[in-house]
C-alpha cells in the first residue's frame, strides 16, 4: 500500500442494495451496521417534513395513506416522490396550450 498510517481516516460506505455487492469489497469493511427502512409511522411524518410549509389539500387521512403505500420506500424515495408531485402543477402550465385573461393583481394573496 501506499502507507502504513491509519490515523484520522475513516471508510464510510452506504448501499441500498448490499446483497449486489462484490463479496471482496464486502470483506473490506469490518463492521456492518443494518439501518432498516421507515416505518409507516416515520414515512408520514418524513412526507410532512418534505411538504413543509408548502400549501397543499392533503388531510392527515391522505398522508396515512400514503405513508401505509410506501412500505419499502427509503427517505430518499419519499423525498422524491414530493418533490415529483410539487412539481406537477408547473408541468401543467408548461404543456397548457391556451390561456385565461384574468384582470387585477392575483400574485398577491388577499
Amino acid at each position: 500500500g501506499v502507507g502504513n498510517s491509519s490515523d484520522g481516516i475513516l471508510v464510510l460506505g452506504a448501499t441500498n442494495i448490499p446483497w449486489v455487492l462484490d463479496s471482496a469489497i464486502r470483506r473490506r469493511f469490518e463492521k456492518r451496521i443494518y439501518i432498516p427502512l421507515p416505518e409507516e409511522a416515520a414515512r408520514a411524518q418524513m412526507f410532512k417534513l418534505h411538504l413543509g410549509n408548502t400549501p397543499h389539500c392533503l388531510m392527515e387521512a391522505n398522508i396515512q395513506e400514503l405513508a401505509r403505500k410506501t412500505d419499502g420506500y427509503s427517505g430518499a424515495d419519499i423525498s422524491i416522490i414530493v418533490r415529483d408531485a410539487l412539481m406537477q402543477p408547473v408541468r401543467k402550465v408548461q404543456s397548457a396550450t391556451h390561456f385565461k385573461k384574468v384582470s387585477g393583481d392575483r400574485s398577491r394573496p388577499g
